[in-house]
């Protein structure tokens, strides 16, 4: 199943790269995260929800800074390509 999603993919993107943000919320406060085991996994799997999909599809990235948000705290961009095309990045 893996490999017919990399392939659907690959022809999907026909030789583009997929851009995405790099994680999909901005670093959230530490000591909360450290004080509720639940608050952390939520948060974990969120943090994650972006980058998940392309390691299960062994597609190569790289995060790249975009800026900051109104609160001064740094994104990302995620660039990513199709599985085995790592030279492309």
């Amino acid at each position: 199943a893996r490999e017919r999603l990399q392939e659907q993919l690959t022809l999907e993107l026909d030789g583009a790269l997929l851009i995405t943000p790099s994680v999909a919320h901005v670093a959230p406060p530490l000591a909360p995260l450290l004080n509720d085991e639940e608050l952390f996994i939520q948060t974990n799997l969120a943090t994650l929800r972006l980058t998940m999909p392309g390691s299960l599809l062994n597609m190569p990235g790289v995060s790249l800074p975009s800026g900051c948000d109104a609160s001064g705290l740094p994104t990302g961009l995620l660039l990513s390509a199709p599985a085995g095309e790592d030279a492309r990045l």
